[in-house]
């Protein structure tokens, strides 16, 4: 599910995006980023991170809008804002692409509410267990809970999040039984450290401290090829070849945006994700970029992940949540 680079031939083109190409008044005011999550959360600080700099580039403030919740009621918000270039959203994976799959009532429509603008970056996930389970790798755990099938318990999110999705797929996959136990904010992290549960799967920022004390072990990560950060931990694709599983994060804008202005957030996005100092506190919090497509490219993106999570979702044989 990466993506390559822009061409160099599309980012000769977007430097032709002149000011005078967009009229001469845009952007004339500030700018506001719809975040979906509460202020603090690490969506919300990738989000700053960006509008920061698209704000220097831009020459205009670009302020962040927090709306705290499951993420509907921030893409609604964006679905229904004025489409005159000044609305943009910062949205996740699961608000563009999986909800749809795992909700019975989504307020609005990720395909026909918004336009792509630009990818930010993907989000792999990690397994990580308490020391004292005897597990030091992927396939060990498999081989556990093949021995002792339904006696594993693992901390999530949820069924219907994205760690408790790979959780969930890793079970399909190895065709073994673990108990998912679902958990609000931080404890299920804590509760794994203190041995109420095996194993946590999470996002990196929410292990990465624990890991590094020895409080947990990393098991495997989602990413296709290991991080850096985790040079030693093998990537679940070692273990069942093909597989990659990541969260990401975009931006796209209100059906109807200006497709100058869209063109022009492009570039400038492209230009502040290929910066190294920008690469680096992303890549600290967990937030793995390599630039941005085109519009059309992220929004052909957009189309192969719905299809995924579709065919997902009907294969784990989840319900939509009522």
């Amino acid at each position: 599910m990466r993506r390559p680079l822009a061409s160099t031939a599309l980012l000769a083109a977007l430097a032709l995006t002149t000011p005078a190409a967009l009229g001469q008044a845009w952007p004339a005011k500030p700018l506001r980023m719809i975040v979906p999550q509460a202020t603090g959360s690490a969506p919300d600080v990738v989000a700053r991170v960006i509008c920061e700099r698209l704000a220097q580039a831009l020459g205009r403030p670009v302020i962040v809008d927090n709306r705290a919740g499951d993420g509907s009621i921030g893409a609604q918000a964006a679905a229904r804002a004025a489409p005159d270039g000044y609305t943009w959203f910062f949205a996740p994976a699961s608000v563009l692409v999986i909800n749809p799959y795992v909700s019975a009532l989504v307020p609005y429509s990720p395909e026909d509410d918004f336009e792509a603008v630009a990818m930010v970056g993907v989000s792999p996930l990690v397994i990580a267990a308490n020391p004292e389970v005897n597990v030091k790798s992927l396939p060990d755990l498999i081989t556990l809970a093949r021995e002792a099938p339904g006696r594993l318990a693992y901390a999530s999110p949820g069924v219907r999040t994205l760690p408790g999705l790979l959780g969930e797929m890793i079970k399909a996959r190895a065709q073994i039984d673990l108990m998912q136990v679902p958990y609000r904010g931080a404890q299920g992290v804590q509760d794994t450290i203190a041995g109420r549960t095996h194993i946590t799967v999470q996002g990196i920022p929410a292990v990465a401290a624990a890991v590094r004390s020895g409080q947990l072990r990393a098991l495997a990560v989602s990413s296709p090829k290991r991080l850096p950060e985790l040079k030693d931990v093998p990537t679940v694709s070692e273990t069942f070849p093909g597989f990659e599983f990541n969260g990401w994060f975009a931006v796209v804008a209100p059906t109807g945006t200006p497709r100058a202005a869209i063109q022009r957030v492009n570039q400038e996005m492209n230009s502040m994700l290929l910066d190294p100092q920008v690469e680096q506190r992303l890549r600290a919090m967990g937030v793995y970029t390599e630039g941005t497509d085109s519009p059309e490219q992220v929004d052909a993106f957009f189309t192969r992940e719905r299809a995924f999570w579709a065919k997902t979702v009907r294969e784990l044989k989840i319900e939509p949540e009522q």
